[in-house]
């Protein structure tokens, strides 16, 4: 059996997605652990655990701890959730790292063909996520009441720009009657019972790596609107969900006519709720998407 090591964040959707790839993993013959990269270790314990493990997998950026513990390259395998991930391990680590360490991977398209953009040079594998859709199923609400954004309210990428723009939903509540909920950071094993608590989803961001909100949103069967970015961009036309444009004023002027018409037609939202909440079924699930994880790490 082949020993991986996770060496990421615990907490929020890396929480949620290196978890769920470890118990997904183990049915394939790769035992997996995860190790949390904010928690302080000696070099002797890192030195230990890499002796009984054949990788530890990090971000771009994980490298740059794991190099602080005197860490041999050659067992780092290193995916990138952002591009944040990729630019700030190039203008920090170098390129030639990616020489030095065993694998890199991306888990979305536009991230791999960003990597190349961004001068990796090394083959980068594609390594999408998945949801555990019956962790986060439940029934649809029967009329739309309340609106949130299940991630960052605010952030911004590598050059300062504003990307999660969370300031754009809450400006498109005007009028709707709607309760807008503002999501507080807790532990993603909360996140079940929040999207239960209401109505819709909402992503407003100019740039996302993947967009696990809008998956886990969906397979709760909640009204999922967003940008054409991270996974949304081909899942929504697909039946994932409604796209709203990306520019500021447009995007505003969308979410909020969509808003009020789901309000005024509990139906028709009801069943648009339905629709998306099957998409999630048959396209979210580890099941759809740990194959290229499996070879990658074996």
């Amino acid at each position: 059996m082949r020993n991986i090591v996770f060496f990421t964040e615990a907490k929020w959707a890396f929480g949620t997605i290196h978890n769920s790839l470890c118990k997904e993993l183990y049915k394939y013959g790769i035992n997996a652990e995860l190790l949390d990269w904010e928690k302080q270790y000696s070099t002797d314990e890192i030195h230990r655990i890499a002796d009984n493990t054949d990788y530890f997998v990090t971000t771009p950026v994980g490298i740059a701890y794991l190099i602080n513990y005197n860490f041999p390259l050659e067992k780092i395998i290193s995916v990138a959730h952002g591009q944040w991930d990729i630019l700030l391990a190039k203008k920090h680590l170098g390129l030639d790292i990616y020489h030095k360490t065993a694998k890199f991977g991306a888990v979305s398209r536009i991230l791999k063909d960003k990597a190349k953009e961004f001068g990796v040079p090394v083959e980068c594998h594609e390594v999408p996520f998945g949801i555990h859709f019956d962790r986060f199923y439940s029934k649809p609400c029967d009329t739309l009441e309340s609106v949130a954004m299940a991630g960052a309210y605010e952030s911004f990428n590598f050059y300062g720009q504003e990307i999660k723009r969370g300031r754009l939903t809450e400006s498109a509540m005007y009028g709707t009657g709607l309760n807008y909920v503002k999501h507080k950071f807790q532990h993603y094993l909360t996140m079940p019972s929040f999207y239960r608590s209401i109505g819709c989803v909402v992503m407003s961001s100019s740039e996302e790596g993947a967009g696990l909100p809008m998956m886990e949103a969906a397979a709760a069967g909640r009204l999922t609107l967003g940008t054409p970015v991270g996974y949304f961009e081909h899942n929504a036309p697909a039946g994932g969900g409604i796209l709203l444009p990306i520019e500021e004023n447009d995007f505003v002027k969308s979410l909020n006519q969509n808003l009020i018409h789901y309000k005024n037609n509990p139906q028709e939202y009801k069943q648009k709720c339905l629709d998306i909440q099957e998409f999630a079924r048959e396209n979210y699930d580890w099941s759809k998407h740990i194959e290229p994880w499996v070879n990658f790490l074996s």
